[in-house]
């Protein structure tokens, strides 16, 4: 189970004090008024995820609905609360491993069923670029690489803690944090679905141009029961793209990671993301290359990044091989009238020696029926060569709001 999370009192208890606070008008006016401005939405998301894997482990089949609830008050003083809560439930077949469900039988697709406070949180706003925020909280930084909430799963991760995040200006921003548990897409109950620990983030993003965006980002991880995930990792982001010619774009990461606190071994590796975009009439083609450096012993790691937006739709490489990883791919986007067509290429190598660890093929097609409901398809092929085995999936998605 998870444990109990101070901030989400702490930041609620705060919410209701910040709607009662006298202003020019009396307090029964100043709660009516931030009643008023209250917005309330509801999202249902059904899934139906298949996977076949070259093992002895039968198929997995799981039909799974998550329906969301969002309120978010309005402002008073310059405080407003957000309450976000998310019910997993199962449609029809559960023949998969949720990770908690103690179906091993079956291949592993991670969404248990259950009902969880996925964000709650006080926020608190000023019109010197101040944004201040309290409690359980959605943290996305740059492209998630490093820091994300796994939104393609049906339980999101979100973090417990404070943020600082401050606008000096339209083309400078820096955001600070200090989370002490870290809520994961395996909850909400289960020996896996939290972490806790202290961990301390900070970017500092500058606009240089209209076209070009510098990032420095610096992430202090100390796990309390995770050790071997303990590090800290500075690096900076550079995206770019040609202002005249041809519609050519970029992006530049480059970063290094060591051991830190606990961790149980000393290590010190790089990272680095080069990608290049071509966007055609109605074609956009991208070739990329990215490294996590490893020697053997131990790897460069991302365990809060939302990790299925890379190395392939297959999530074979949710923890980096200890000889590293290098990810070349090639990608092509279109839209076919009104369906949108992704088709990618990936093909892993080892970066320590000379394994190739196999390659992989996917496709998604995404298609909005109206403003309220969309539809998408996505398959994943992975051919082992060296690490792990031949996987396929194919997930059907249907979203709507309300």
């Amino acid at each position: 189970m998870k444990p109990a999370v101070s901030a989400l009192p702490f930041a609620l208890s705060l919410a209701l004090s910040a709607l009662a606070l006298p202003t020019t008008v009396n307090a029964s006016d100043t709660l009516r008024t931030a009643l008023e401005q209250s917005k309330v939405s509801a999202n249902f998301r059904y899934r139906l995820e298949y996977v076949e894997q070259d093992n002895a482990l039968d198929d997995a089949i799981a039909s799974t609905l998550r329906s969301r609830l969002t309120v978010n008050t309005g402002t008073v003083s310059g405080f407003s609360a957000l309450v976000q809560l998310d019910n997993v439930s199962l449609l029809g077949n559960d023949n998969y491993n949720s990770t908690v469900n103690g179906k091993t039988a079956y291949s592993v697709v991670a969404d248990p069923k259950g009902t969880d406070i996925n964000q709650a949180l006080l926020r608190y706003s000023n019109d010197s670029g101040i944004t201040l925020s309290a409690g359980r909280q959605l943290v996305n930084q740059l492209n998630q690489r490093f820091l994300g909430g796994v939104g393609w799963r049906q339980n999101e991760q979100t973090l417990d803690g404070y943020r600082l995040q401050q606008k000096f200006s339209d083309h400078l921003s820096v955001d600070l944090g200090h989370y002490y548990n870290v809520n994961r897409v395996f909850g909400p109950k289960g020996a896996a679905a939290d972490h806790g620990g202290s961990f301390n983030t900070a970017l500092l993003q500058w606009q240089l141009a209209p076209a070009h965006r510098l990032a420095g980002f610096a992430y202090d991880f100390d796990f309390d029961n995770r050790a071997v995930r303990s590090s800290r990792t500075f690096g900076i982001d550079y995206q770019g793209k040609l202002s005249a010619g041809p519609k050519l774009s970029w992006q530049l990461a480059l970063a290094k990671q060591d051991d830190a606190h606990n961790a149980a071994l000393s290590f010190s590796h790089h990272y680095h993301r080069l990608s290049l975009s071509w966007a055609l009439d109605n074609l956009m083609l991208e070739a990329g290359q990215e490294r996590l450096a490893g020697d053997g012993q131990s790897a460069f790691q991302t365990p809060l990044a939302t990790l299925h937006a890379f190395s392939g739709f297959a999530d074979m490489f949710l923890n980096t091989p200890n000889n590293g990883l290098r990810d070349n791919w090639l990608e092509a986007k279109t839209k076919l009238k009104d369906v949108a067509v992704t088709l990618a290429y990936h093909r892993f190598d080892s970066d320590a020696g000379s394994q190739t660890y196999g390659d992989e093929w996917n496709a998604s097609a995404g298609y909005n029926l109206n403003k309220q409901l969309s539809a998408l398809l996505k398959l994943a092929h992975y051919q082992a060569d060296t690490l792990a085995i031949d996987t396929t999936k194919v997930w059907l998605m249907l979203s709507y709001q309300l």
